[in-house]
C-alpha cells in the first residue's frame, strides 16, 4: 500500500497545494503532520515541504487498531481523561495537517455510542482550540479500506482523488486560486440572504440565516475541496429532511435518517437502521439537536458517492447539514461536542433557494447565480 503511488509527481503537487496554498506555512512556524501508517508517502512529502520553506514540523503517524483498544479498554475516568501533553502541543501549534488513511473504516462499528459521546464531550475544548486557533488541514489518502467502501479499485480512487485535487492540472495552486476566486463572487451575491429553503421529494426545509456570513471553503481546512456553507440561525429551522444519503460518523453507518425541525430543534427523529447511535448522538447535548452548517458542494470533479464525507460534501449539486458545532466564522453560534454532516442530494429535481430565487435545481446553479459562476475568471 505505502509504495502504491510512490514517485507519483502528483504527492509533490498534493503537498505543495496543502503547505503554500491551503495553509501557507511559513518559517519557524511549529508544525503537526498526523495520519494513520497508510498515509506514509504524502506524510512524507508534507514533512519534506515544511522543512523546505524552514518550519519546524513532527511526524506524528498513528496505527488505526489505537481507537479500537481504547475504547474497549478504558474506564470512565480515561474516557474523560483530557492530556495536559495534548492541550499543551494543541496550544503551541502553529498549523496542523492531517492525513486520512484509515485501513478499516469499521473498527468502532461495535462500540458503545455513549462511551464515543463521553470522549467527544471531554474533548471539546480542545477541538476548539484547534479549529479556532490553529490552521489546519484535513486531507485524505487513497487506501483499500476507503476504495472498498466506495466500490471502487484503489487506482480508480486515486484518480478520483487526483481529478477533485485539480492535481492533474499543469499548475494546481493557480486552479485552487481561481475556484477560490470564483467562490467568493458567489458568496458575495449571496451575503444578505435571509432564509435558506431546500425543496425535494423527502425535504421541505428552511433555514433562517439573517445576520450570518456567507463563507466558501476552498483547500483552507479540507483537501480537496469545494463549498459554500454557512451557519443557520440555532432557533430558525423548520420543516423536515430525510437524507437520501446514509450518515457516516466516527466509524459508524445510519441509514434513511429522518428528521423534524420546530424552531431550530429536531423535535422527531427516526432512521431506518442503526436508530440508537442517531439518538445516542443527539443526546450528546443541547446544540446536537440543532443545525450548526448548511453547506453547498461545488466540486464537480466529486461525482459520486464514496462514503467518505470528507469527498462527498464537497460533490457539486448536494447540500450538506451538519447537526451540533457551528463554524465561528459563519457567526453560528451553537456550541456542541459533535460537527456531524449528512449529505443529501440535489441532482433529481431538488431545489434549493436563497430567499424567494432559485439558486440551484437539479444540481446546477440557476439564473444569476449561474451568470456568477460560469463567468471566466
Amino acid at each position: 500500500m505505502f509504495n502504491h503511488f510512490h514517485g507519483d509527481p502528483r504527492l509533490r503537487h498534493w503537498a505543495e497545494v496543502i503547505v503554500d496554498f491551503c495553509t501557507k506555512v511559513q518559517p519557524e512556524e511549529r508544525v503537526e503532520i498526523t495520519g494513520e501508517f497508510g498515509g506514509k508517502p504524502l506524510m512524507l512529502e508534507l514533512y519534506r515541504r515544511c522543512l523546505e520553506i524552514g518550519a519546524y514540523p513532527i511526524l506524528k503517524p498513528s496505527f488505526g487498531e489505537t481507537s479500537e483498544i481504547f475504547y474497549d479498554l478504558a474506564n470512565d475516568d480515561q474516557l474523560k481523561h483530557v492530556s495536559e501533553v495534548t492541550r499543551f502541543e494543541t496550544e503551541h501549534t502553529h498549523v496542523s495537517l492531517h492525513v486520512l488513511a484509515e485501513s478499516n473504516t469499521r473498527n468502532l462499528t461495535k462500540v458503545d455510542p455513549s462511551r464515543i459521546a463521553k470522549v467527544r464531550k471531554a474533548r471539546q475544548e480542545i477541538s476548539r482550540i484547534r479549529k479556532e486557533k490553529v490552521r489546519w488541514n484535513v486531507t485524505s489518502y487513497p487506501t483499500h479500506a476507503y476504495a472498498q467502501d466506495a466500490n471502487m479499485s484503489l487506482t480508480d480512487l486515486a484518480e478520483l482523488i487526483f481529478s477533485a485535487g485539480l492535481l492533474n492540472n499543469e499548475n494546481p495552486l493557480q486552479e485552487w486560486q481561481r475556484l477560490r476566486d470564483r467562490q467568493r463572487k458567489m458568496t458575495k451575491l449571496l451575503q444578505g440572504t435571509k432564509a435558506f429553503r431546500v425543496e425535494t421529494a423527502d425535504c421541505d426545509l428552511t433555514m433562517g440565516v439573517e445576520g450570518r456570513k456567507i463563507c466558501e471553503s476552498s483547500g483552507a481546512v479540507n483537501m480537496p475541496d469545494g463549498e459554500i456553507y454557512t451557519g443557520p440561525v440555532e432557533t430558525e429551522v423548520n420543516g423536515r429532511i430525510k437524507f437520501s444519503f446514509p450518515g457516516y460518523y466516527i466509524g459508524q453507518v445510519v441509514e434513511g435518517i429522518d428528521l423534524e425541525f420546530k424552531n431550530g430543534k429536531v423535535v422527531k427523529a427516526s432512521a431506518s437502521s442503526n436508530e440508537p447511535f442517531l439518538m445516542e448522538m443527539l443526546g450528546t447535548d443541547d446544540g446536537a439537536k440543532r443545525i450548526g452548517e448548511l453547506g453547498i458542494g461545488t466540486n464537480w470533479g466529486v461525482n459520486r458517492f464514496t462514503k467518505n464525507l470528507l469527498f462527498d460534501e464537497k460533490m457539486g449539486g448536494t447540500i450538506h447539514l451538519a447537526l451540533g458545532e457551528s463554524y465561528s466564522e459563519t457567526l453560528g453560534q451553537n456550541r456542541s461536542a459533535i460537527h456531524w454532516d449528512i449529505l443529501h442530494d440535489l441532482r433529481d429535481g431538488g431545489r434549493l433557494y436563497a430567499d424567494s430565487d432559485v439558486l440551484m435545481e437539479n444540481g446546477e446553479f440557476q439564473g444569476r447565480f449561474a451568470e456568477v459562476w460560469n463567468e471566466a475568471i
